[in-house]
């Protein structure tokens, strides 16, 4: 039936509306079109709040907890309407069949009228109407009849489930908004009071699920803060994320038909950090929003405002160029981790793993870019890490045990790269490398993907002999000292 399902929108359409909103501040209502939509006029009335704006627009903090909070309840709150619409299909096949009814209509459309009646007493259903028109055995198989009776029960239908949803979303109006009049107060103040860094609290709070008690925070803070202590994790995360450092360059293309390289400059030339429009002066962190179809807007208000964060140097060797063209130079594919869950990476080499999943799925979150962890000792298990965040909280709570064999880690590895989403994959395998060499056919796929474009990284932990190390793109090694209480 034509109209039958009006317009739907999900859980990516209620994150952008919200993203937008922390980013720039817009969230007119004509932004997205007339619409009824309960929910969507229910966050305009949040992010309207002078309030909510006051802490939201001035501070990045609050706009994380913000962001993180409103589309966990939104997400809730879809879920609920899923389990209520998977309720109602029933009554939507019966819609779809009443149409192709023959015989069905003389004997069936006073039971069928009596139950709408009983459905929808309250939403207007003229029965009656109905019920008169149908005593005339001409009207019954009259086709023009029962397709106005049809529109008329699909249109009472579509009202009772929207009435159905703002009773839904009125009862949990008063736990959101109390939950962010609290945590945009409290949480603040922790920080501050703790002296935690904001990168600190992006990565701990985003393991949270939107949940802030100070135990399970501070628990997660001091795994994040190994990334401190052994600042290779973070270049590790860095390469898997395609993120350009102070090491090297990253290719972008930022004129047309040229194709540029960011070369950073030496450290002597650099003289701070600073704001503008100069392109070739920008930071790698501001290049992500250009390469980001979604954020391109925010690029261009940066850009025209002169807001986007460069860098200072003291000498002008480089050149502004004249038209921007987004041509991503590599198209990143997911990431996936590989990690070695033997007794032997018990202790800080488990923590230190630990850490870098969470700056991974951080990195994963900006780029929209797909997360997986394939845990293995002698069986593997496989978490999708940026939507089951539940299952890597569990994951992390388990003690790494067993010996160690990489046969079907490598199995399912392949297994994931053989599909055409998975192409231009990141491979990250984290291990003390106390691993058996596999059969030669495994490790032949391991080229084999490489040279398709997957690259393959490996993250040593600790300083056993490795013979691993020509088969990947490259090896990163953190040493640590062995404590008595590792």
């Amino acid at each position: 039936m034509a109209g039958l399902i009006k317009k739907k929108y999900d859980i990516n359409f209620y994150a952008k509306v919200v993203e937008k909103f922390v980013q720039t501040g817009e969230c007119a209502e004509n932004a997205y079109g007339e619409t009824e939509d309960p929910l969507y006029l229910y966050l305009l009335s949040i992010m309207n709040n002078p309030s909510i704006r006051l802490q939201v627009l001035e501070d990045e903090v609050r706009a994380r907890i913000f962001y993180d909070i409103t589309t966990q309840f939104v997400w809730q709150f879809l879920e609920q309407e899923k389990f209520q619409m998977q309720r109602a299909q029933s009554e939507l096949g019966e819609m779809e069949s009443a149409l192709n009814w023959i015989k069905e209509k003389r004997d069936g459309w006073q039971a069928l009228l009596r139950k709408i009646k009983e459905d929808y007493k309250e939403n207007a259903f003229d029965e009656p109407f109905y019920e008169h028109l149908f005593g005339d055995k001409e009207q019954q198989h009259d086709p023009s009849v029962w397709e106005k009776m049809l529109s008329d029960w699909e249109d009472s239908f579509q009202q009772k489930q929207q009435e159905q949803k703002e009773k839904n979303l009125n009862a949990r109006k008063d736990f959101l908004e109390k939950k962010l009049t609290t945590s945009l107060s409290k949480i603040p103040e922790y920080l501050e009071e703790h002296q935690v860094e904001q990168e600190e609290f992006f990565q701990a709070w985003s393991m949270m699920n939107g949940l802030w008690n100070t135990i399970d925070f501070e628990s997660i803070r001091k795994i994040v803060k190994l990334q401190k202590e052994y600042p290779e994790l973070l270049k590790v995360a860095n390469r898997m994320g395609r993120i350009a450092d102070d090491e090297g360059s990253k290719q972008v293309y930022v004129t047309e038909g040229s194709i540029y390289k960011l070369s950073h400059s030496q450290k002597s030339d650099i003289l701070g950090v600073t704001t503008g429009n100069d392109l070739n002066a920008l930071l790698p962190s501001e290049l992500l929003y250009y390469s980001d179809s979604e954020l391109q807007d925010v690029f261009m208000l940066k850009y025209f405002t002169q807001k986007l964060q460069t860098f200072r140097y003291k000498s002008e060797i480089m050149q502004p160029s004249r038209r921007l063209e987004a041509k991503p130079a590599v198209l990143k594919g997911p990431m996936i981790v590989c990690l070695d869950t033997s007794g032997s990476m018990t202790g800080k080499p488990e923590r230190m793993a630990n850490s870098l999943l969470i700056k991974l799925i951080e990195i994963a979150e900006l780029q929209d870019r797909e997360c997986f962890l394939i845990s293995f000792s002698v069986s593997t298990r496989t978490i999708d890490i940026r939507r089951e965040r539940q299952k890597l909280m569990e994951f992390f709570s388990h003690p790494f045990i067993g010996d160690t064999d990489a046969t079907q880690m490598l199995k399912d590895t392949f297994r994931m790269l053989d599909q055409n989403r998975y192409m231009n994959a990141d491979v990250l395998l984290i291990s003390d490398f106390r691993i058996p060499k596999c059969k030669p056919e495994l490790i032949r796929q391991i080229q084999a993907n490489r040279e398709k474009g997957t690259f393959f990284y490996g993250l040593q932990i600790g300083i056993a002999p490795n013979d691993w190390v020509e088969y990947f793109d490259h090896m990163y090694k953190v040493e640590y000292q062995v404590s008595r209480r590792n």
